[in-house]
């Protein structure tokens, strides 16, 4: 009954279409949700969260979890894309540029409490995390001459601290991963703004869904290179706000081989989808290239 709970939370967030349904079916016992880290990470609790029985399967980088994705040794990716504090995820956004065949169907926003795990005792001078939980206690580690240590996972910070103590490294990580890696939490709620979120969305092999067959109340997700000529840009978000299509989020990636040219990673609100729609096709038309994610439901 649990999986099949999980099977239905796959329609509920998504309006899943047959292939998932498909490979999440009675043959399965629990949805196979993929996400970057090891357990107790932050994608870890985004996936539970969001199917409650999945069998989580973690990856040391977003490439092997997209990876995973294509090759179908999972249903489901959870990734997370944007953080209040430290704004977007490069990595995943890249991807979703980068490989084709996949489509965004959920988001979910989780909260994160990042706390300072180690042993008590010797004065922490070092701490380890995830670039990105590094960037959101940046004023906590810096007030206290903590030198902060990149590291490929907030848990697998921890897990490596368990494995191979060292006298003052800590790990920045969550207090799930300091009982899961036998760990004391010497400091807790060490981000730097007690807002501090984080999105994720939960990625499917398919064709994206356009915003004309979604309920009002979705979200749709795009990437575009505007055409490299004066007001492109301008020209581009018009295509939104002459239809009163309201932008929700707009980041700027570098272009490879392209010096200082950007491709926009974009999304917007879907209140009217017939709008929305022809908001998306005039964007199509006068942008240099436009790649659309998906349209799905927006998290409450």
């Amino acid at each position: 009954m649990a999986a099949a709970a999980d099977r239905g939370r796959l329609t509920e967030l998504a309006h899943v279409h047959p292939p998932v349904l498909e490979a999440s079916g009675p043959a399965r016992t629990a949805v196979r949700a993929g996400y970057q880290g090891e357990p107790g990470a932050y994608s870890e609790e985004a996936v539970l969260a969001l199917f409650p029985t999945a069998a989580p399967v973690g990856h040391r980088t977003f490439t092997k979890a997209i990876d995973a994705l294509q090759g179908g040794d999972v249903d489901v990716d959870v990734i997370p894309v944007e953080n209040t504090l430290g704004g977007i995820v490069q990595e995943a956004n890249d991807l979703l540029w980068e490989r084709g065949g996949l489509r965004l169907v959920a988001e979910y926003v989780h909260p994160i409490r990042h706390c300072l795990l180690g042993f008590p005792g010797a004065p922490v001078r070092r701490a380890m995390s995830h670039p990105q939980a590094l960037a959101q206690t940046r004023r906590y580690l810096e007030a206290r001459g903590i030198e902060p240590i990149p590291h490929h996972d907030t848990a697998g910070a921890a897990s490596d601290l368990a494995t191979r103590p060292e006298p003052g490294l800590a790990a920045i990580a969550s207090a799930a991963a300091a009982r899961r890696y036998g760990l004391e939490v010497l400091a807790e709620g060490i981000q730097d703004d007690d807002t501090n979120r984080t999105r994720f969305v939960v990625v499917e092999r398919g064709v994206p869904d356009r915003p004309a067959a979604a309920a009002a109340g979705s979200k749709c997700s795009l990437c575009f290179v505007a055409a490299h000529e004066p007001g492109s840009l301008v020209v581009a978000l018009q295509c939104l706000s002459t239809r009163s299509v309201n932008l929700t989020r707009l980041e700027a990636r570098p272009i490879f081989d392209k010096p200082f040219e950007y491709r926009f990673f974009l999304d917007f609100q879907v209140a009217d989808p017939e709008a929305a729609e022809a908001a998306l096709r005039d964007l199509e038309a006068k942008a240099h290239e436009v790649r659309l994610f998906g349209t799905y439901r927006a998290f409450a």
